[in-house]
């Protein structure tokens, strides 16, 4: 029940733009949890408001966020053992 809790809160957060609220809670929202981003990001960019900064940030948190994907699932795949291995 909590975790329910716990996401429509977050949900509840990306229904507005990130830049009504405070400094620590944009940054908190665009890059420790990632709701500012999936929300305010391509809105931005639709309504021609994209900040180079912003974009740059969006580029960089996609690449981060790509490689260390890719790190985990190459050491899943080195310490994978199925059934038939």
């Amino acid at each position: 029940h909590e975790i329910a809790n716990l996401f429509e809160g977050l949900y509840a957060a990306g229904r507005w733009p990130v830049d009504i609220y405070p400094n620590w809670l944009r940054y908190g929202l665009t890059f420790l949890v990632p709701v500012a981003f999936a929300v305010t990001v391509p809105a931005e960019a639709l309504t021609g408001r994209l900040t180079l900064q912003t974009w740059l940030g969006a580029l960089g948190l996609t690449a981060a966020l790509f490689i260390i994907s890719r790190v985990i699932w190459k050491i899943g795949l080195r310490n994978y053992s199925g059934a038939s291995a």
